[in-house]
């Protein structure tokens, strides 16, 4: 390591060079010293805790290598100046996902929170709370968030039959979602919304709906809801009751899908 210039031997220290040299092996590189210098304090407790027992074992150095380079590509267009360090509070549980991370959709997640924690503009975005709610994600609600970047709520329907004396629900929280996100599992969709509610994510505003809002038509269209309607009044029910609603992202919510889908 005697070949290090000496803008970097302040990062490189006895702190980091049990694992960057692990990553790389020309640690002169400008992307290279923009990460040691973002996660200085980071790699330090890092290096007195796990994570260079965990980079003993190949698959786990491999996968974290990929990883930080996903990272360092997207340091690189932050430019020098608004680049900061990163606090250890967030960087160190992070780094530490990153070793046995597989899931490219979830490691994105990760990797954008930590570059926007390494952003003087966007720093302010990356919560803590944030490392592990993304652990609580699967990778099709990974992609329902990406989907949501521009996005302030998500619209669905109920279809209700009636008994005489009793509404049973025929489809629950209906979306457009699967016209628009390619899920692995759409079987769970409903399951999936709920999971981002219960995160603080997304709010059922249920009774509200969104007045002379089309893509309600849209949702109505994808699930048939009509042709159930005909097929099931009145030989299964009396009647038929369609309710029309929405989720509203939380301003927690947002804060979460800026800090963890944009960069």
């Amino acid at each position: 390591m005697s070949n290090i210039p000496p803008e970097i031997q302040n990062v490189l220290t006895d702190c980091a060079k049990t694992i960057l040299p692990q990553v790389y092996t020309d640690l002169a590189q400008p992307g290279v010293k923009a990460v040691g210098r973002a996660l200085g304090t980071v790699l330090e407790l890092s290096s007195t805790i796990l994570l260079p027992l965990k980079l003993v074992n190949e698959k786990a150095k491999l996968l974290f290598a990929k990883r930080l380079n996903e990272y360092k590509e997207k340091l690189e267009s932050i430019p020098e100046e608004k680049r900061a360090k990163v606090a250890p509070e967030l960087g160190t549980p992070i780094l530490d996902k990153l070793t046995y991370t597989t899931n490219d959709e979830i490691a994105r997640l990760f990797t954008n929170l930590l570059t926007n924690a390494s952003n003087g503009d966007r720093a302010n975005l990356a919560h803590p709370s944030f490392v592990s709610m993304i652990e609580r994600l699967s990778p099709d609600e990974a992609r329902i968030l990406n989907a949501m970047q521009k996005s302030d709520d998500i619209l669905y329907c109920d279809f209700d039959g009636d008994l005489g004396n009793a509404f049973v629900p025929i489809l629950k929280h209906v979306t457009a979602i699967q016209k628009y996100v390619t899920l692995q599992y759409p079987q769970n969709e409903l399951a999936y919304l709920s999971n981002l509610e219960s995160m603080g994510i997304l709010k059922d505003s249920f009774p509200k709906e969104k007045v002379n809002e089309p893509l309600y038509a849209e949702i109505m269209e994808l699930h048939r809801i009509n042709q159930i309607g005909k097929q099931n009044i009145p030989s299964k029910y009396r009647d038929a009751m369609l309710t029309r609603s929405f989720y509203s992202v939380t301003p927690f919510g947002r804060m979460f899908i800026e800090a963890c889908t944009r960069i």
